[in-house]
């Protein structure tokens, strides 16, 4: 019966977190499909860094790279349609490797993709808006010395007028204030440089060597993090080298770029998986329960092996341990999966999740879509339009603390990940309870069901698990636990 309860409950489980790995994945048709790295021109070294990026993530693909510069882009990315037609492709997965939405220059690309058929373009999620920008930018902080109680700026790139750069330096913020949890920086700042060019404002580069000026007089040896897409013609001449020159006395700065960086590959990939068709091979689930002895394990294991041949499963008995769930993660990328779910196997929905979606990055993109929106709100307010553009795509034992360096890394894979779970009240659930008591039972008509759970250290998380209980208690009545004389329910309190 043990076997029947598992089963039908990991099935129920998997069932509802599948219908979440299909709306993280986009649906496609099976028309032939390339990628289009957009990104900004960064002169000779930093394109070759993002040509090596993008050869690492091809591998059999088809992929161009549309370089953007100004109204000549438009035949850059016309030639490099016509190539990918020529070999068959139809339908064009745009990958943009820019920072932020308000980028002048995605704008601009934005512009020509435009002129493409409607139907045979979609698009990836911007490198800035996902959490391996946040935690490529947090590998960065993990560089500076002490990181507690300092003053960090980060500087961007790109900035063409005053609008532009108000605009960036929010997004950039936004990404910044994610990146730093958990560093005890005394203060985080995004400021943004303004992007080489004849039109360039003297009055803006002036105002942003006086936000450099302030902070280091502010706090005690300010650490500068570039964070940009910026130029870099070689090693000598790049926007790293020219903003170590504007430093003023007492700002250290943090040297590094966002390329090299495997980061960058592993969203092209993920942003791939994300926008191609998934067939059944290419799901993963990851058996996330609470486990204890060697007895206690295999029994789970075999009850869940009639599965196995069916889906791709790995097991990671623990309370949401990073190390244990990346390793099952791992293992399911090697055995070819492109889209995973970590299936949370416990009595309620909101155990454990907090961890999991951090670990992850679905704290940061769920952060970073939700200012995303309000951004576009203000936006279309600010022009008189009530119109939203779309926008781009419990119970635990303690959060995760790191080091004096930081916390720990999250979990930086291509695949497409997700997190479902909590048995809650589902019917499955219910009905699984009411065969585990007939197969218990002798005689029904003088005995009493009673339903034991966790409880919790609250009183609205205990009233919560009575609630479930109460449902739970129903539906077995109503399925056929009617002759049973009695059935009642008690969620144990705890402190744990």
């Amino acid at each position: 019966m043990k076997t029947f309860l598992n089963l039908l409950c990991f099935v129920a489980l998997i069932a509802s977190s599948s219908r979440a790995l299909r709306a993280a994945t986009p649906a496609a048709n099976a028309t032939a499909s390339a990628a289009l790295i957009v990104t900004p021109d960064r002169g000779f070294l930093g394109n070759e860094e993002i040509r090596d990026a993008c050869d690492a993530f091809a591998a059999g693909r088809p992929v161009e790279i549309v370089t953007v510069t100004d109204e000549r882009t438009r035949a850059t990315l016309d030639r490099a349609v016509q190539r990918l037609r020529a070999t068959g492709v139809r339908k064009f997965i745009v990958l943009p490797l820019f920072l932020s939405a308000s980028d002048p220059k995605w704008a601009l690309a934005r512009k020509y993709l435009g002129e493409l058929p409607a139907d045979s373009v979609s698009f990836g999620q911007l490198f800035g808006q996902s959490y391996l920008a946040a935690e490529l930018l947090a590998d960065r902080f993990r560089a500076i010395h002490d990181p507690a109680g300092r003053d960090v700026l980060v500087v961007g790139y790109g900035a063409t007028d005053a609008e532009s750069r108000r605009q960036l330096e929010a997004d950039g913020q936004r990404v910044a204030d994610l990146a730093a949890q958990g560093f005890g920086f005394k203060s985080v700042k995004a400021i943004v440089w303004p992007r080489r060019s004849p039109s360039q404002s003297v009055a803006l580069v002036s105002e942003v060597k006086r936000t450099l000026t302030e902070s280091a007089k502010a706090g005690d040896h300010v650490a500068v993090v570039p964070f940009a897409l910026g130029s870099k013609l070689d090693s000598m001449m790049n926007f790293n080298a020219s903003l170590r020159s504007q430093l003023p006395a007492g700002a250290e700065l943090i040297d590094g770029d966002i390329t090299p960086h495997p980061a960058v590959s592993t969203w092209m990939a993920r942003e791939w998986n994300r926008g191609t068709p998934l067939r059944a091979a290419d799901f993963g689930f990851v058996f996330l329960a609470h486990g204890a002895d060697y007895h206690w394990n295999e029994t789970m294991r075999d009850n869940i092996a009639p599965l196995t041949e069916r889906y791709k499963i790995e097991f990671a008995f623990s309370m949401a341990d990073q190390p244990t769930i990346e390793r099952a993660v791992r293992r399911l990328e090697q055995r070819g999966a492109r889209a995973i779910t970590i299936v949370r196997v416990f009595g309620l929905a909101a155990s454990f999740r907090p961890d999991v979606e951090r670990m992850i990055g679905a704290d940061v993109e769920h952060a970073l879509a939700s200012a995303s929106v309000s951004a576009a709100d203000a936006a279309a307010h600010r022009h008189g339009s009530h119109s939203t553009p779309p926008a781009s795509a419990g119970h635990g034992h303690g959060g995760h603390h790191g080091p004096a360096a930081g916390p720990p890394p999250r979990i930086r894979s291509s695949a497409v990940l997700t997190t479902g779970g909590g048995m809650e009240d589902h019917r499955y659930f219910a009905q699984a309870l009411l065969e585990r008591a007939k197969a218990l039972s002798k005689d029904p008509s003088g005995e009493t069901v009673i339903l034991v759970a966790h409880g919790a250290g609250d009183d609205p998380g205990n009233d919560h698990w009575r609630r479930l209980l109460a449902s739970l208690t129903e539906q077995m009545r109503a399925n056929g636990g009617a002759n049973l004389s009695r059935q009642s329910s008690c969620p144990l309190k705890t402190t744990q």
